[in-house]
């Protein structure tokens, strides 16, 4: 008859704790998985029914965008945004990366990458994501650096307006002003 040592060694406490786990997430995936398939119910419900609301609301926003983009300064009369109805529709201006011909560019960068330079080689491989395509972030932060080596491969930094329509900011309640009494000068005349 073989006996169970009163101590177990490290392995056997080891593959007794992973039993144990093991049978506690089979135990939590059992008690939750009505809950999982009635979420998964409620969320496929809830896209279903704000999909055409959803479509018709980027289809609006797009359009405003447009209409701001084309006729800025009718719409603002001299502002950047106005406030409608709890939303704000406004224009700003950012900066945007362009390049007059990104295949060419790429290629470009990829041969000068493998330059004698290392600065040269740094520089052309920051611009290059690995699934080589330009990281504009990246040119973007460094352009005003050294704008004559990026315009070398035809990309430069444009300033670029844009529009955006979201809900407009809460309005701030006033701070309450102690007002002194009127009647202290009054006091001051009669004594």
């Amino acid at each position: 008859m073989q006996t169970t040592p009163a101590h177990p060694s490290a392995r056997e406490k080891a593959s007794q704790l992973v039993n144990d786990y093991a049978r506690k997430q089979a135990a939590l995936k059992a008690a939750t998985a009505e809950t999982q398939a009635k979420i998964t119910a409620l969320t496929a419900a809830l896209n279903q029914a704000s999909a055409p609301y959803l479509l018709e609301l980027e289809r609006i926003e797009a359009e405003a965008k447009a209409l701001a983009l084309e006729n800025g300064e009718e719409i603002f009369v001299g502002m950047r945004s106005f406030t409608e109805n709890g939303f704000t529709l406004a224009l700003r201006e950012t900066a945007a990366v362009q390049v007059d011909d990104e295949d060419a560019a790429i290629l470009m960068l990829k041969r000068d990458s493998n330059a004698a330079h290392k600065e040269v080689e740094i520089a052309c491989n920051a611009c290059l994501r690995t699934t080589t395509i330009l990281d504009r972030e990246y040119i973007a932060r460094h352009y005003d650096e050294a704008p004559e080596w990026f315009q070398q491969y035809g990309i430069s930094v444009v300033d670029k307006l844009s529009a955006s329509l979201k809900p407009a900011p809460k309005p701030r309640a006033k701070k309450a002003t102690k007002i002194k009494p009127a009647d202290e000068p009054e006091q001051k005349a009669a004594a």
